[in-house]
């Protein structure tokens, strides 16, 4: 089967032979692919390139800066969230029921405090019926810290309305005498009240005034730890140490360049004056020697022991009064007797 070589009698570009060529097929086609010169200027218009730029609104800000401020703002934002949710928070645990110290029951006591517990007691009862969120922590500790048996204090929360406080409390190492009244005093010179059932061992400090300042008491407490401490550093017969502390039984600290000692050693407690060093020394020249001493010159009273080698013996005791003078007696003055009796009677003549 033949294929129809007939061209497409529709095709306007189609060049056919001379004979069958169309009377037409020489005549120019436009550019305009057979659009008519008054096609809207709608559809012409879409297919040309614009004569100007169309302008485009711009930003104030650099693209680097507008990123910047969008992340500024994010965390403005997210702050000012977790701040308002802080308050609110805030505002919550300062009011709420739920974080009030009711009783004496919601506070805890921690350590060992025999001596001061009652006083801590009263102090803490200030604070029942209070937010634990309203209740300052550091008032509460200087408050405690003023209880003379307190050294130091702490007080923290616990959740949700408890209260713990710890307490640790001083160590007496003596008696101080103030007047007629006995208390005890620690290493730091704070005097402190005797407490009931309870028995202490110390040598007993005299020439304290409880009207002197903590400034002056603090030193000469200084020096007393420093005799004890010396005193027990002390050796035996056998080499080991020995407790020489035990056998002081008062210490005056009227003058700190002459610390007076009453020990223990001879027939009587004796009075000792160890100056202000060489302690132990002085000390084991005293118990060395007291027995000769006495046999020499009987009962001693005191010794002075601050000049070395040289020991002055019952330097304590009241020179003897001198014997009375004897008063020579006035003399008197001579008495005058009476003219009759002073008168010699005249013999009588006899007349003749």
């Amino acid at each position: 089967m033949a294929r129809n070589q007939e061209p497409p009698f529709d095709d306007p570009f189609y060049r056919r032979g001379k004979t069958g060529r169309s009377p037409f097929a020489d005549d120019s086609v436009p550019l305009n692919g057979g659009l008519e010169e008054d096609d809207g200027e709608e559809e012409q218009q879409q297919f040309r390139r614009a004569s100007k730029r169309v302008p485009v609104r711009r930003s104030a800000l650099a693209p680097k800066t507008a990123v910047r401020v969008r992340a500024v703002l994010s965390v403005v934002l997210v702050l000012g969230a977790l701040g308002v949710a802080a308050f609110a928070a805030r505002n919550f645990a300062m009011h709420s029921w739920r974080f009030r110290v009711r009783s004496a029951a919601d506070m805890e006591l921690a350590g060992d405090a025999p001596n001061s517990k009652l006083q801590v007691a009263e102090k803490m009862r200030e604070v029942i019926g209070r937010n634990i969120f309203q209740i300052s922590l550091d008032e509460r500790k200087r408050e405690l810290e003023k209880i003379p048996w307190v050294e130091t204090a702490a007080v923290e929360r616990i959740w949700p309305n408890r209260l713990r406080v710890m307490v640790h409390e001083r160590t007496p190492i003596a008696f101080v005498a103030l007047g007629e009244r006995v208390e005890l005093v620690d290493a730091n010179g704070v005097m402190m009240d005797l407490p009931p059932q309870r028995e202490y061992s110390f040598p007993v400090i005299l020439g304290m005034n409880e009207n002197e300042p903590l400034s002056t008491r603090a030193p000469r407490i200084r020096i007393f730890t420093r005799l004890m401490h010396e005193l027990d550093e002390g050796t035996g017969a056998s080499g080991t140490k020995v407790q020489y502390s035990r056998d002081v039984d008062e210490v005056d600290l009227s003058d700190p360049e002459d610390v007076k000692v009453l020990a223990k050693g001879g027939m009587e407690p004796i009075l000792l004056h160890l100056g202000n060093d060489d302690f132990l020394q002085r000390f084991m020249m005293f118990l060395s020697n007291v027995q000769k001493w006495e046999q020499e010159r009987g009962k001693l009273k005191s010794v002075d022991l601050r000049y070395g080698h040289e020991v002055i013996l019952n330097p304590d005791m009241q020179a003897q009064a001198p014997p009375p003078a004897k008063v020579a007696a006035a003399p008197t003055a001579p008495v005058k007797p009476a003219p009759a009796a002073q008168a010699k009677q005249k013999p009588h003549k006899k007349r003749k």
